[in-house]
């Protein structure tokens, strides 16, 4: 069972987002642990789960014997509500655990919209938000991620901060809390040690801090948590980075800044970590993830090496996909692969329409190599094209946007059969940019620029809120006095900012004028000689060069990537810090590898089997489609060779039954799929699925596809409080039974259980008062 109680998730929207006790996650033992350590991400489930660092971190911990680690997520209004009023405490996904019982909560601060999913995690925990009112029996509140390059808005919460990569430096900030931990010393002589760990800030000293560079990024295979989400997520694939850091120089990004210099791993090794999450979490598609993985240098290699892998003869159930393009980028071998690979979508980052713009920001690319690779993308067959730009960058005027509009049109005119849409969001200066010191335009401006591209373009430009970015930008480069407009909007009731259903700006403008908070100083321009909120906070990147950088915006010059040009003298490199580009591939594979990894079975005959299962406990919570894509994963995981339908997109062959209502149990469901081979009942009796998912009986049936019956349907009625049921018997259905249990039999195909309740027997919310149960039909 799920750790929150039935009548809690009965009552909340999407209450599988909550489950948790994902497959194949690593559990320890609980009380042999000597560190428990929490990792969060301040978002929703669906979002947070996905994250790459998390599940590295989470891996890398998990593999020390000592220490455990569990994951936990922010929760939508409604829940938290429901929370509350229930006094029930935020559980960790699959250990169950309130927060407060962990030794270590580690908190991502992914992105500067997450700080009250920060602050409703610690509210949630019962846990005070700030570090100084939590002394040595409280949990030791980590933070890290690439909004740490500014801790101070949300600095007071946390008891230190790991700044920059952490794969190195969490082992060793844990040693530290282990030996504290055995000690029993006070909370500030920990806090004194951890200080002293190269990475840490801690807030409380306000200590000045060099970030950590994890130089090992290209050698060996990384760790992860290969577990599989109980639900499908924002990205539900398995994501594989290909290089880290970006040295373009693009002036606006602070990613390119902060994870300087380039590490890139070689093709072969990408192979094998795809390999192995594929095998590990069932996922048949991967995201090749960078900054920019257009710039891999050996993009070319790692394409044939994973054609030669994955796309031997006319298998076509694995894809690939790629983040946004650098222009130029494109070849055929590239499409190709991508075509195969179901990819219909191409993305574009031009971030300005003029070729001046371009140079003040240092996009180093031209609209010669744009339509070059848009004629190439339509000749493969990609029949949709995404470009992404930015309003608001230092220097623009109306002439920039006027040539976005023509850059549409120019496209649009020559490309007609392309589905064409262009994405804009608020230019937002970020620290350790060389736009660090420049203004974020007023957001009256933005709504104006936006509004003048949108008259233009109309369906064929979608646009970031305006209000969202303005916030961004204000705490972006705020300091630690923003902490209380933070604490009273929370309090106030602001929730997933980062969300455009839940974002509610008024609650931000209200609090900053309760508190005498100008929002909009904070986006204004910067004196090279004043003091910056984050100037403690030496990310490798020397002033002296960001400012050399602005100074060449102002001038149009472009400054080229050290990658391929002489070094710019950024900062960051040193004797053993340095770019690191992938060696030359050995363009070979082992020509069984597939089957070594997934049991394949070229030319096998294909066999339908149908397969009985309960679906109870946590499981009633599971939408049809939540089960059935648990089942492909399981299936998948457990090494079962699943048949695919032919053509462009190919799918498992599966067959559900009737969809049951989120919240019903049922003792007996059917699930019907094609397997290459006949060998398997014994495999899929004992199949590991989720909690509440239990096979009970397989059957190999033909060769094929089976019609699984769906009637009669019987269901038992547990009144949960006093209702009134009469019996009745009619060609569509029959109620009979006492005023404590009763069993309705649902005759009629189509007629749906609760269109009975909730029409004939006039009960609007049926899972509020009655525990209904679907029984044995025995069709088998």
């Amino acid at each position: 069972m799920s750790g929150y109680p039935d009548d809690i998730l009965i009552k909340v929207r999407k209450p599988s987002r909550y489950l948790g006790k994902e497959p194949f996650f690593p559990l320890k033992d609980w009380e042999r642990a000597r560190i428990k350590v929490c990792l969060c991400y301040p978002d929703l489930y669906e979002v947070g789960r996905s994250h790459l660092g998390l599940n590295i971190l989470c891996g890398i911990i998990n593999s020390q014997k000592e220490y455990l680690c569990d994951l936990a997520f922010a929760v939508a209004p409604d829940f938290e509500e429901h929370l509350k009023a229930a006094s029930k405490p935020l559980l960790s996904t699959n250990y169950q655990k309130p927060l407060s019982e962990f030794d270590v909560i580690g908190i991502c601060y992914a992105y500067e919209l997450l700080v009250t999913g920060i602050l409703q995690i610690l509210d949630l925990s019962n846990l005070p938000f700030k570090s100084e009112n939590r002394d040595e029996r409280f949990p030791i509140i980590l933070g890290g991620g690439p909004s740490a390059g500014n801790p101070e808005p949300i600095a007071e919460v946390f008891d230190a901060f790991i700044i920059g990569e952490a794969e190195e430096a969490i082992l060793e900030v844990l040693e530290v809390i282990k030996d504290w931990k055995e000690k029993r010393k006070d909370k500030h002589e920990l806090l004194k040690e951890l200080a002293k760990v190269e990475g840490v800030y801690v807030p409380l000293f306000k200590n000045r801090v060099k970030r950590r560079i994890f130089q090992g990024f290209s050698e060996g295979l990384t760790p992860m948590v290969y577990s599989i989400p109980t639900i499908e997520l924002t990205h539900d694939r398995l994501s594989v980075e290909v290089s880290r850091g970006c040295t373009r120089g693009c002036r606006f990004c602070s990613a390119g800044f902060y994870y300087r210099p380039v590490r890139e791993k070689p093709p072969e090794l990408i192979v094998q970590e795809i390999l192995q999450g594929f095998k590990k979490t069932g996922y048949r598609e991967a995201s090749l993830m960078s900054l920019s993985t257009g710039d891999y240098t050996r993009l070319d290699e790692l394409v044939s090496l994973l054609d030669q892998t994955f796309y031997r003869g006319e298998k076509r159930e694995f894809a690939f996909s790629l983040p946004s393009l650098r222009v130029g980028s494109l070849n055929k071998n590239l499409l190709s692969f991508l075509r195969k690979g179901r990819t219909t979508t191409l993305t574009f980052a031009v971030e300005a329409g003029s070729s001046r713009l371009r140079a003040v920001i240092n996009k180093d690319i031209n609209l010669e190599d744009l339509f070059h690779d848009l004629a190439l993308a339509q000749r493969f067959g990609f029949r949709r094209v995404k470009l992404y730009f930015m309003v608001g960058l230092p220097l623009e005027d109306l002439s920039d946007l006027e040539e976005i509009i023509k850059l549409y049109r120019d496209i649009k005119k020559v490309f007609s059969p392309i589905d064409l849409t262009f994405s804009a969001s608020i230019f937002i200066p970020k620290p350790h940019t060389p736009f660090q010191w420049t203004n974020q335009v007023e957001l009256e401006v933005a709504r104006e620029r936006l509004s003048f591209l949108k008259r233009a373009l109309k369906k064929g430009f979608k646009h970031h809120d305006p209000e969202q970015s303005f916030l961004e930008g204000v705490i972006a480069r705020g300091g630690r006095e923003l902490f209380q407009l933070i604490e009273l909007s929370y309090r106030r009731g602001a929730r997933l900012d980062s969300w455009k259903d839940y974002f509610n700006f008024n609650i931000w403008l209200e609090s900053a004028e309760k508190l005498s908070i100008d929002l909009t100083s904070y986006l204004r321009e910067r004196d090279f000689n004043a003091s910056l909120p984050w100037d403690h906070i030496d990310v490798g990147v020397k002033k002296e060069f960001l400012q050399r950088e602005f100074e060449r915006a102002l001038k149009g010059k472009i400054t080229k990537d050290c990658r391929f040009s002489p070094c710019s003298k950024c900062g960051v490199c040193g004797k053993k810090i340095k770019n690191i580009l992938a060696k030359e591939a050995k363009l070979s594979i082992q020509k069984d590898v597939l089957k070594a990894y997934f049991g394949d079975k070229e030319g096998a005959q294909e066999y339908w089997y149908i397969l009985a299962y309960t679906k109870q406990g946590s499981a009633k919570y599971l939408s049809q489609l939540e089960v059935v894509r648990l089942f492909e994963l399981c299936l998948r995981r457990n090494g079962i060779p699943l048949s695919y339908t032919q053509g462009f997109n190919p799918r498992p062959k599966m067959v559900s039954g009737p969809a049951l209502p989120v919240g019903v149990e049922s003792e007996e469901e059917y699930l019907a799929f094609a397997i290459k081979g006949k060998d398997y009942a014994e495999v899929l009796c004992g199949l590991k699925l989720y909690d509440g998912l239990t096979t009970f009986e397989v059957k190999s049936i033909s060769q094929e596809k089976p019609k699984i019956p769906t009637h009669p349907q019987i269901f038992r009625l547990i009144p949960l409080k006093e209702v009134e049921i009469p019996s009745l018997d009619t060609e569509e259905f029959s109620l009979r039974g006492n005023p404590s249990d009763y069993e309705l039999t649902i005759k009629k195909e189509g007629l749906s259980l609760f269109k009975v309740l909730r029409e004939v027997l006039k009960i609007d919310d049926p899972l509020s008062v009655l525990s209904i149960v679907k029984l044995k039909a025995c069709f088998f």
